[in-house]
């Protein structure tokens, strides 16, 4: 009502206004007490012919007034893509004063952003949360490009951050300066993104910025699969960023992202830059390994075949069928080589993935069960009944999820269908570039008018699947999958005989055909961006939580009884893996991340592990264990400083 009278009160030509508004709008103004007794609605031609300048001036001090009071309470509200404040950092030295131009000689000076630079938002700041400033952005088009960015950086002692898409959502991907005791300087490894299959494609050789959407769309025109498929595939994140987090997504047949093949580099204590080989690609030197690398021309003959070495978990598959207490994976694991898991303490080049053969057929059922025992009873009995008869996958979503992507992720959903993923990550780029603009309400425009518009479109679902999310509160997408062993067949019966042994009405399943299999996939993967756009929508605030229970775990995580209930909580999860993640809606006056610890103390005192996919980041302090071993990987902490609550100085000295 307010913004009405303003609107009215600047256009003279609207003669409705009331005596009332506008003496609300004048006592604004310097009018004197007399002045404003004389006023009638007579007097209203008048007025406007000798005030209207002072109308409109007051008019706009209080309009600008209330719209930055409203920016002013949106702000204080925690959204899925907060972030957090930085400073102007440490004063520079010579060196790091000279490093930007030092960085144009190597890469080009296109390829260098520095500190004042225009778009640099889309690199400083989080997906989720994070925003700092980087004396400079520097990607590298070749590895060696790359490896001489980082020994140039080294010498001009600065914080290092590796970089792929930044689509991290814990904070590690961006800029500390507020903290930190040098400048920092990203490396983002975009460019880097060459593929090459090895031999018959059995393997696959990725730089570490190649992205893993455009990696599964390479890897079918020689009817093999990729390694990882994540919910965010659309924004076609990094496989070096994979392996550094150790995402794993909804592939239960593979496990996560993991590899012993890899190129990268580590700084040493004495402040060398060392290149470190696992690849078991044969070179005379470090040089010509390079030149062989960004060739791509790998045959027998270069390759070392007494390596044996891993690209991928193979174990994975007995270890998730096995119900027992240790949970199937999570972030601070301390398998594998030091890349696995690093999140940015070394500087990933190059890595070597196994592949995966497609399936022959596939059919995606959804299935809607009364009650979370069954689903877990389901998933139990004939989803991990053996290793052989895995799904492709095994998706998990309740009655909140549901509605949440129903009621603010249409529009999402309708533009994957219409554009596909290939298309989608530029035009979430143009959100990422209107929500970093420099204006009022830039940070909420999009999701506002996202939820405003959600309902103008149909539902995204079929009536038959519309239907069961309607009428249950408990969904489980089981994506059964032939692989050329009768792997399908054997599936289909053991559902067919537990569905049997329910009393009817309290499990009921969709058959989905192509058309429904797309929607619904493109539903599941909705969820988290449809959250966002919820909480802005309804000004209330929104925190994510992901984390892993222990196989044999059943049970949903109790809410601590001293919490406060979250107005909503979603449930959304790798249902085979019991990863899980959650996002819940608090009302405006909560303080979100009290509530986030008391439920990370839950989960840790049911032996979960938290968190399993998202990294640490600058949210979670990671285990002694993991935190030794990244200090042992970088002495000097050079690489990525503060992450999993790691000291921010040189050294890891006392801060």
């Amino acid at each position: 009502m307010q913004n009405s009278l303003f609107l009215r009160a600047l256009n003279p030509a609207k003669r409705s206004v009331s005596v009332g508004a506008l003496r609300c709008i004048t006592s604004q103004s310097k009018l004197d007490a007399a002045a404003k007794a004389k006023f009638t609605a007579q007097d209203e031609e008048s007025f406007f012919a000798r005030h209207n300048i002072k109308l409109k001036v007051a008019a706009a001090l209080a309009l600008g007034y209330y719209m930055g009071k409203e920016e002013s309470a949106l702000k204080k509200l925690e959204f899925p893509s907060s972030t957090r404040a930085c400073c102007e950092g440490p004063e520079l030295t010579d060196a790091q004063v000279a490093l930007p131009e030092k960085l144009k000689s190597l890469v080009g000076a296109d390829q260098v952003l520095g500190s004042n630079s225009r778009g640099t938002a889309v690199y400083t700041k989080g997906a989720r949360l994070g925003n700092g400033k980087a004396l400079a952005i520097v990607k590298p088009g070749t590895l060696k490009e790359a490896v001489e960015v980082l020994k140039e950086c080294v010498k001009a002692d600065v914080a290092l951050l590796p970089q792929g898409a930044n689509t991290g959502l814990t904070g590690g991907s961006v800029p500390r300066d507020v903290y930190c005791d040098r400048p920092t300087v990203i490396i983002n490894v975009r460019r880097l993104n060459k593929i090459y299959p090895i031999g018959n494609g059995e393997q696959v050789l990725c730089f570490s910025g190649a992205g893993i959407f455009t990696l599964a769309q390479e890897l079918e025109k020689i009817s093999r699969d990729s390694h990882s498929s994540l919910g965010s595939i659309f924004l076609d994140p990094c496989v070096g960023a994979g392996i550094a987090f150790g995402s794993g997504g909804t592939q239960i047949r593979k496990g996560p992202a993991y590899t012993e093949k890899l190129l990268y580099c580590k700084v040493a204590q004495n402040g060398e830059v060392q290149l470190v080989n696992t690849l078991g690609v044969l070179a005379q030197n470090d040089e010509d390994l390079l030149r062989k690398l960004e060739a791509g021309k790998l045959t027998s003959k270069d390759m070392d075949l007494a390596c044996t070495a891993a690209g991928s978990d193979a174990s994975y598959r007995d270890n998730v069928c096995r119900l027992d207490q240790n949970v199937s994976r999570y972030n601070a694991d301390l398998k594998g080589p030091e890349p696995n898991r690093s999140e940015g303490k070394v500087f990933i080049l190059a890595s070597i993935h196994d592949t995966f053969p497609l399936p022959k057929k596939s059919e995606l059922y959804w299935v809607s069960c009364k009650d979370f025992e069954m689903a877990q009873e389901l998933k139990s009995k004939v989803v991990l009944n053996n290793p052989n008869d895995l799904p492709q996958s095994c998706e998990y979503m309740d009655r909140d999820t549901f509605d949440c992507v129903d009621s603010s992720g249409r529009i999402l959903v309708k533009m994957i269908e219409l554009v596909g993923m290939k298309w989608l990550g530029p035009l979430w780029g143009i959100k990422i570039l209107v929500e970093n603009l420099p204006v009022p309400f830039a940070g909420v425009v999009c999701d506002k008018f996202l939820y405003w518009c959600n309902n103008i479109l149909p539902s995204p679902l079929s009536r038959p699947l519309m239907t069961l999310g309607k009428q249950y509160d408990h969904h489980v997408l089981i994506e059964m999958a032939e692989f050329g062993g009768g792997e399908l067949e054997r599936l289909k019966e053991r559902f067919a005989a537990y569905v049997a042994s329910k009393p009817e009405g309290s499990i009921k399943y969709h058959v989905c055909n192509p058309a429904e299999t797309s929607q619904a996939k493109y539903f599941r993967f909705s969820v988290a961006a449809a959250f966002k756009t919820m909480v802005i929508g309804e000004n209330i605030q929104g925190v994510s939580i992901d984390y892993s229970l222990p196989k044999n775990e059943f049970t949903i995580p109790p809410l601590a009884s001293d919490s406060i209930a979250p107005l909503k909580r979603l449930r959304y999860s790798h249902f085979g893996c019991n990863v899980v993640h959650e996002d819940l809606a608090y009302a405006p006056n909560v303080v979100t991340h009290f509530q986030k610890m008391k439920m990370k103390k839950t989960i840790e005192g049911m032996s979960g592990k938290l968190p399993a996919e998202h990294g640490h980041g600058t949210e979670y302090h990671a285990p002694l264990e993991t935190q030794k071993r990244w200090m042992d990987m970088d002495p000097k902490n050079v690489m990525n400083p503060g992450i999993g609550g790691l000291p921010y100085s040189k050294e890891y000295k006392p801060e």
